[in-house]
């Protein structure tokens, strides 16, 4: 099984292009790509080459497809209201009081939880674009991760969720809500009530805490951590490096406007 690093376990295989042992420092019983030995576990099987991540990449196209589409095979909950239009992966689990808008399609690997709403035209658990070069020619990464929504979510029409990488997850917790057009990379993470407005857009491996608001049009960049609860992204807003204080940030890229200790004038209001 291919794994990005931190998830690697008993039986995977991942990679590693730094140089740093306390990085790769957890592994056990799997094997590393990399380029150059380390003075690790004895039970991690290093194997090096000059590129390891394009070593990876290539690696994930003989695994086997299992995002598969089909009449059957996947498990829906109690008084749903599923448009007959929508497209469900083989395996996919939805729970219990779920709508699902008209041409909404949903890859396997997919968790659903309880009353959950998705717009029309929304896209859960496609494939996003990861590349690195191989000469002139990009070598795309086949993503084999999934997708897990909690209860009490609201994903607007026209939105798109990118598949974990590897086995990962992209990661929506419980009450939050994705106005319509928004973008979400893959491995994201999203903590409870968090809301997304309009074309909200997230790289790939970011995180977004809990109780946080992102205006209109905001990008998390890849791999930004917004790391404290309720923080609010001014609209257009682009947050570029990461962040552990709470407050609104504006600008491109976004800098701290102002600390609100929790009060946010004209921002919905989760917790009294």
């Amino acid at each position: 099984m291919l794994s990005i690093l931190k998830n690697a376990g008993e039986g995977s295989i991942t990679y590693y292009v730094g140089d740093n042992v306390e990085h790769i420092s957890h592994l056990r019983d799997c094997k590393l790509i990399c380029k150059k030995k380390f003075d690790i576990h004895s039970s991690v099987v290093q194997i090096t080459t000059n590129d390891p991540q394009l070593h990876f990449y290539k690696l994930s196209h003989k695994v086997r497809d299992t995002f598969i589409f089909s009449d059957g095979g996947y498990d829906i909950g109690n008084d749903c209201e599923i448009h007959k239009s929508v497209v469900i992966g083989l395996g996919v689990k939805i729970g219990d009081n779920v709508t699902i808008g008209p041409n909404t399609v949903i890859y396997s690997n997919t968790e659903i939880g309880n009353d959950v709403q998705i717009g029309a035209n929304c896209t859960i658990g496609t494939e996003g674009m990861m590349w690195v070069w191989d000469g002139d020619t990009k070598i795309f990464l086949k993503q084999l991760g999934g997708v897990k929504i909690g209860n009490n979510c609201i994903i607007g029409s026209n939105s798109s969720i990118v598949r974990g990488s590897a086995n990962e997850l992209t990661i929506l917790e419980d009450g939050v809500n994705m106005a319509p057009g928004c973008c979400i990379g893959h491995g994201t993470f999203i903590g409870k009530q968090t809301h997304l407005a309009n074309n909200v857009s997230t790289g790939g491996s970011s995180y977004i805490s809990e109780y946080c608001f992102i205006g209109s049009s905001a990008v998390v960049s890849p791999g930004v951590v917004i790391g404290s609860t309720d923080v609010t992204l001014g609209s257009g807003g682009v947050m570029a490096k990461s962040t552990e204080e709470s407050g609104v940030y504006v600008g491109i890229p976004a800098k701290l406007l102002k600390k609100t200790e929790g009060k946010l004038r004209g921002m919905p209001q989760w917790r009294k």
